[in-house]
This record gives structure tokens, sequence and C-alpha cells, in this order.
């Protein structure tokens, strides 16, 4: 019979495999649990590999939940966005990567696609075992693996703040709260910046990505010449990234998560999280 800690072991790698493949902080949080579940009731002896046992059910159970909400999703006004995970997280892997940037790539794969490339880079499963798992052929498997690494190719690539750029990013961020003089924020956006942003058709949000400096910057003043002074913000670590958190000034409501993507030369991207379901688990943080 596995003991607590060796569940306990288990749960951070198959939350981040649970997470990159559905996207979904509660629902990665359920697939595991039922998995760890249904692993406890089996005779241990029946499983030879535990680890990848485990990871081969919570793949299969997230491709059943990305099935039941295909239609969702591809009903979902405006861009759709993975719910933000405050980093460090209890429960996830750090080593894997759960970067805004790796995510909406894999969003760019079938589930299918997403699945073989998630258990052939986590596991290194041979093309045969990855055919079995799927009933599929081996040439198809390889086919789907080859096409999921092209699309996904440049993302391994993490930029880390050294201290200096960290302390000009506080301190842009703190001039800009105090004072509401966001030019020191603005110099740091890249000329080619992209903004995503998801209020799923239940708050006011560009439907559509903005590209360039002067469109993002023009979005991002408007938006805080009509709700900054109704908000408090303040800054925290967002599946890895720097983020600004804006909360409601009077009730203290999480409304807005604001993930930044940075490189040497600035914010290259910006995933603005609005859609209030997929801030409700972070309203306690």
């Amino acid at each position: 019979m596995p003991t607590t800690d060796a569940v306990n072991a288990y749960r951070p790698l198959l939350f981040s495999i649970a997470y990159r493949m559905t996207g979904e902080v509660m629902t990665s949080e359920d697939i595991v649990q039922d998995t760890l579940t249904n692993w406890l009731s089996r005779p241990s002896e029946s499983i030879q590999d535990v680890k990848a046992y485990l990871a081969k059910s919570v793949i299969h159970a997230s491709l059943n939940h990305l099935n039941a909400v295909k239609r969702q999703r591809e009903a979902y006004k405006g861009t759709w966005l993975p719910e933000p995970v405050v980093s460090p997280h209890p429960v996830l892997e750090a080593r894997l990567d759960i970067s805004y940037g790796l995510l909406l790539l894999l969003e760019k794969l079938s589930p299918l696609e997403r699945a073989i490339f998630l258990l052939k880079e986590s596991f290194e499963l041979t093309y045969s075992e990855l055919a079995d798992q799927f009933d599929i052929t081996e040439a198809h498997c390889r086919q789907l693996y080859h096409r999921a690494k092209e699309k996904v190719a440049g993302s391994g690539r993490r930029f880390t703040l050294d201290p200096d750029q960290q302390q000009t990013l506080l301190d842009a961020f703190s001039k800009a709260s105090a004072t509401g003089d966001i030019d020191s924020l603005m110099q740091l956006l890249k000329t080619d910046v992209v903004l995503y942003s998801d209020g799923g058709g239940k708050v006011p949000t560009a439907i559509n990505p903005l590209f360039g400096r002067t469109v993002v910057e023009r979005y991002l003043r408007s938006i805080l010449d009509k709700r900054g002074p109704q908000l408090t913000a303040r800054l925290a670590l967002i599946n890895g990234s720097i983020a600004f958190l804006f909360s409601d000034r009077d009730t203290q409501t999480l409304t807005t998560v604001m993930v930044l993507d940075i490189d040497e030369q600035g914010i290259g991207h910006i995933f603005s999280l609005r859609n209030p379901d997929k801030l409700t688990h972070l309203q306690k943080k």
C-alpha cells in the first residue's frame, strides 16, 4: 500500500502535467486526486513503473476533459488564456516549464499531439510505448511528435531577470503606483510587444491580441485612466514570471492578473487575465 509520503511525492509532477494539458487549476487538482485515489485502490505489485503509470493516467484523464470541453473552448469569446498559477506553488513540479509562452504554444497542438509531446519529453517513452498507449501506429505517433516539436520549437529558452533589471521594474512599478506616472513602465515595452487579454466575454477587454508598442501603450493608458483610481496593485510571481495583481480598492476583489514576459530587451508579451472565473482560486492568495 503506497504511503502518504509516496502519494505527496508524485503530486507535484502529476499536477504540472495535468495543468500543461488543460490550462485549468482546479480541474488539474481533481484529475490528480482521482488518479491517486485509483492508484491507492490497486494492488501495488500490478504496476511496474509507478511514475509512468500515474503520468499516463493523468494524460488520459486530461484528454477526456479536453474532449468534453472542446465545443466550449471553440465558442470561447476572445482569447483563451490558461488560468494563472502563483509561483512557487505547493503542488507544482518546479523543473517543468509552465510559462505562458510555452502554454500558448501547447494550445496550438491538438490534444493528442500535446499528450504525446509531454509524455515523450518528460519520460522519454519509445514510439512503440506511445503507440500502445494511444492505439495508433508507431509511424503516426512519430509524425505527431515531430509535428508537435516543430510547433513548440524555441520555447525552451527561459530568461531570468538579474537583480538590477528586477529593481528597474520594481522602481517603475512603485513610481506608477505612487504618482500615476507610467512612463517608466511604458519605456520597458519592446517595439514588437504583444498583449493578450482574456475576459471570457464577462468583463470588458481587448477581444483580439494587440500588436506593437504604440497600440499596446495606448490601450494600457486608456485602461489606467479609466480604472486606475479604483484599483490597488501589487507584484507577484505568476507562472514563473513577474506579474501585477490588480484588486478593487473598496472590495479587495482581484480583478486582473497581468503577467509580463520579459527578456534582455524589455517586455515582449503581456498576458492580461480578467475572466473572473479564472481568478477565483487566487482570491484567497
